[in-house]
This record gives C-alpha cells, structure tokens and sequence, in this order.
C-alpha cells in the first residue's frame, strides 16, 4: 500500500528547513505542492535548498521580532498559513557542573522561546482561518535524561506542556497542535552531540533513522487525514535489530 498526499492551495512553514528532518521536510511537501515557507538561521543551508515552491528566510527563531516580520511578510504574500513544522533545536552536551548560563540559556532560547514565538505568530493567522496544524519536536530524552544532555532533555520536556496547553486553548478555532518524538535520527543536531560509543551502539542496537524517514508521519499529522488529533505527543520507535 502507498500513501500519497495533495497540498495543492496550500501553505507549509518549516522551522530548521535548512538541513535535517526540517530539509527533508520542506522538500517532501514542496513535491507535494505546496508552497513551503521555509526559514532557518543557516542561510547557505537555506540556499542550496533553492527550490520551485520553496521559499527561504534566514531567520534566528530565538529573536521574537525576526519571527514576527517573517511570519508578517509571508501572511501578507500568501494570505494563510495552512500548517507549520517546527524542527529547530539545539544540543550541546555538558556536564551539569561544567555548564555556563550562556549555554543552558541558549538551549532554552532556542528550543523553547523560539517555538513560543512561533506558535504566538501564528494563532491569530489560524484562528482567522479557523484551521491550521502545528507539529513541534520533543525528545525521548524528556523522559530519560542523559549525560550531559540536561539542558536538551529540560527544554524537550517544556515543549510537551506548551503543545498541550496551545492545543486546549485552539480546540474551538479548528486549529491542532501535536509534538512528536521522532527517535534516533540521523539530524546534525544528534550526529554532532553524541559521541562515537554512543552511535556505535545505537547502530548495533536499534538503529539511526535517515531524516527523510520521519517524514511521513509529519506528512500525515499536518494533513486532514489526523483532522481530529490534538495535544497528543507521538513516539516513533526503532525496532530493535535482531
């Protein structure tokens, strides 16, 4: 069996479109048709996307000003949003005891306040609409911790009650907001945190998954087949290698 999508009409926001699930994603829905609003801090991952329907902003997602003139200029282009991915992150691993403000800040920043902000910027454009879907990243990380991960697991943890509590507040608008889990992948953000060991043994064990893997489930959470999910937090998980 074949799953296939149709986002003819409609309009796609990608956070951390410039490499990752976010790239995979971006392009995955442009294929799709849509017109994908695709922003990120890493202007030349942002340019070798160049694309037919992909549409590119460099855009530090921790600045609530940046956020909201990008938000502002593609709502006034292209009259809706129907739907927004939010992939952005950070991960840098540090001992609790050896970890700086700036760095337990940045996570924080990055990983939190970005999605806020994002979120913020585009409520009143959904509500209009009366729909939208809204997919933001936690970790299994929020649950298990690891060394040296604390900032990243803290802030992955923060996600799963800010999407449940957006999602309370648009329940009446139309509009759902869900946050996944997508697992071991293969994303910048893991492969440059983690250390040989630690692949070494995820790939004997369970596996890394290739970004592009996730994107189905992406695909199906920001279409009208999960027109009825929200507030829910979805697992993906490897099947252990035999």
């Amino acid at each position: 069996m074949k799953v296939t999508y149709d986002f003819t009409g409609h309009v796609v926001l990608v956070a951390g479109a410039a490499s990752g699930i976010g790239r995979a994603t971006a392009i995955a829905c442009a294929q799709q048709n849509a017109e994908v609003l695709a922003l990120d801090i890493d202007e030349a991952g942002l340019a070798s996307l160049a694309a037919p329907r992909i549409h590119t902003a460099a855009v530090d997602i921790s600045d609530s000003e940046q956020v909201n003139l990008a938000i502002e200029r593609w709502n006034s282009k292209f009259g809706r949003i129907d739907a927004a991915v939010l992939t952005s992150a950070v991960q840098k691993r540090v001992p609790i005891d050896e970890m700086s403000n700036e760095i337990w800040q940045r996570h924080f920043d990055v990983n939190v306040s970005g999605v806020f902000y994002l979120l913020r910027a585009l409520f009143p454009i959904m509500k209009a609409q009366r729909s939208g879907s809204i997919v933001a990243f936690t970790s299994g990380l929020a649950s298990a911790g690891w060394p040296g991960a604390s900032a990243y697991a803290a802030t992955k943890a923060a996600i799963i009650g800010l999407v449940k509590s957006a999602a309370l507040e648009l329940r009446t608008s139309g509009v759902r907001v869900n946050a996944i889990s997508p697992g071991l992948v293969a994303t910048p953000v893991f492969l440059e945190s983690a250390n040989e060991e630690e692949l070494a043994m995820y790939e004997k064990s369970l596996g890394v998954s290739t970004p592009e893997e996730v994107v189905p489930s992406l695909l199906y959470l920001i279409s009208d087949g999960s027109s009825t999910i929200s507030g829910n937090v979805f697992e993906r998980r490897l099947i252990p290698r035999g």
